[in-house]
């Protein structure tokens, strides 16, 4: 059975306990004891118990011998709300991401109606483009996502956005249409993600709406991708293969990004690019890190293992060793106080020692690591 749709709260408060496990793991017990500080009593309560992982409201459970391992939870359109929600779609054109064809980028046409309204009568909000709601109004930042639904066999995948918010208001002034894009493998474990991969038009989808804040810090939510434009930081993104990826072309493609890149370092670390040997073949987008790198970003592709190659390579790049192309030399500018790194697609390991090379060792604040809401991305199993 899939699972049930939780309530926002409970969501948002899942987001926030898996963040803390996350970090937790890497910091000293004092600087756990510290972050336990900063919560709110509830989830204060089971900071300070990381040791049991008991949460009472039937979340996760003691990670002990034996324990049955309790997943999170995520919305799905089966559940009567999210089906009701959502609006029908149609798959547009299935594309080649990576040079050897095994990724692919779903290119789906949204149905959003203008109405009756003319052009000149558009909202005055930037942010919204008519004074109606339109589905494409709720995709604001990069790393949201949407839940897609084939109409005829039932197969459902829950995948990141891979265009910018920018991309997908294009075609919307002069179009019932908005149009998004999602990077998939054909080569997954997942049987639905192999059979979207494989779909091809006009098969007629149901999608639901725009979900998801973004990269964020869910215990401060004052940290975000936006806080760090404003303020000027160096932004460093860490792809953790096809799924890290996904997410971080649209932070790539974003124009506030694009902007930001001739003035400031922006650099995407893609870790899991492929092997050495065959140079990027089984890598995403390939054909956009140059435009990436035009626009002023350092792209540097970790080939190999992670633990065996891909350290290395983001330390020499972070040491100034690395050639990634890109406007600056250096990844994080001259105050680490002034980075914000944002992760996604980084597996448990990963991101462990992606917070040692980060925070330990170069001091770039704990509140300053954004990750995408990944637990909404993944199955219960």
């Amino acid at each position: 059975a899939r699972p049930h749709l939780p309530g926002s709260r409970a969501r948002a408060r899942q987001v926030r306990l898996l963040y803390i496990r996350v970090m937790a793991s890497s910091c000293a017990p004092a600087a756990t004891a510290r972050l336990a500080a900063t919560l709110p009593a509830r989830t204060r309560t089971f900071a300070r118990g990381l040791a049991t992982r008991n949460d009472r409201r039937g979340g996760a459970r003691p990670n002990r011998p034996g324990a049955a391992r309790v997943p999170l939870v995520f919305a799905t359109s089966t559940d009567p709300k999210a089906a009701a929600e959502s609006v029908d779609g149609d798959i547009i054109a299935n594309n080649a991401a990576s040079l050897d064809g095994k990724l692919r980028t779903l290119v789906v046409g949204v149905a959003d109606e203008r109405g009756d309204e003319l052009l000149a009568h558009r909202n005055r909000d930037p942010g919204v483009l008519f004074r109606h709601q339109r589905w494409v109004d709720a995709y604001k930042l990069p790393g949201q996502y949407i839940t897609i639904t084939d109409v005829d066999s039932g197969k459902q995948i829950t995948k990141p956005i891979s265009v910018s918010p920018y991309h997908a208001r294009s075609t919307a002034p002069n179009s019932d249409v908005s149009v998004i894009e999602i990077l998939l493998d054909s080569g997954s474990d997942d049987g639905d993600e192999n059979f979207f991969a494989a779909a091809q038009p006009p098969a007629r989808l149901k999608v639901s709406p725009v979900r998801g804040g973004g990269f964020e810090n869910p215990l401060f939510p004052e940290y975000n991708l936006k806080r760090a434009i404003e303020h000027g930081h160096s932004i460093v993104c860490i792809a953790g293969g096809t799924r890290g990826v996904g997410p971080l072309r649209s932070v790539m493609n974003w124009p506030d990004i694009s902007s930001h890149a001739g003035t400031h370092p922006v650099t995407l670390f893609y870790l899991h690019a492929g092997d050495m040997e065959t140079a990027g073949q089984s890598a995403a987008y390939v054909q956009e890190w140059d435009d990436w790198r035009e626009a002023g970003a350092k792209v540097v592709p970790c080939y190999g293992e992670f633990f065996d190659d891909g350290v290395f390579q983001m330390q020499a790049a972070i040491a100034g060793s690395a050639n990634g192309g890109g406007k600056f030399e250096t990844v994080l500018g001259k105050d680490p106080s002034k980075v914000t790194v944002l992760m996604a697609g980084v597996s448990g390991e990963e991101s462990k020692a992606v917070l040692n090379i980060f925070s330990a060792l170069q001091k770039v604040p704990k509140e300053q690591i954004l990750i995408v809401s990944e637990f909404a991305l993944k199955k219960g199993k």
